[in-house]
């Protein structure tokens, strides 16, 4: 059975637990909440995001659609471009919250040093074995 693990980075996070949870129920018992939008691998190794949705609005109009992949922010509102970033190992079958970004997550040139870094410190010596992090 998957298991979900919690970095340090995460930790910092003020409402890590809140996430965490929903994460948790999200990728072991397929709960949807109306907060998660599209979740996909970056080009990043390991690397994966879900779309948050920022407001009650949004996420209001997140719980009216079904295909998960359509759950975007619109474009030219790059303050509301926030992703939750976690890591997946699928030879262990689990997955490591690192952190969340934004806004303007999508702006490559703006976030791409700081996810390298992610990968660097954090998920390669995971991938490996190197660190270990507590399950949630």
């Amino acid at each position: 059975m998957a298991s979900i693990k919690i970095s340090d980075l995460f930790q910092q996070l003020g409402e890590w637990q809140d996430f965490a949870a929903l994460f948790h129920d999200y990728k072991i018992f397929g709960d949807l909440p109306d907060l998660f939008g599209r979740d996909e691998p970056l080009s990043i190794p390991y690397t994966h995001h879900i779309h948050l949705a920022t407001t009650p609005a949004l996420q209001a109009k997140w719980a009216r659609i079904e295909f998960q992949y359509r759950r975007t922010t619109e474009v030219g509102k790059p303050e509301h471009d926030i992703w939750l970033l976690y890591a997946y190992d699928d030879c262990r079958d689990e997955y490591l919250l690192l952190t969340i970004i934004g806004p303007d997550a999508h702006n490559r040139a703006e976030w791409r040093a700081y996810l390298r870094t992610i990968l660097i410190e954090i998920v390669e010596p995971w991938v490996i074995g190197k660190t270990l992090y507590p399950d949630y």
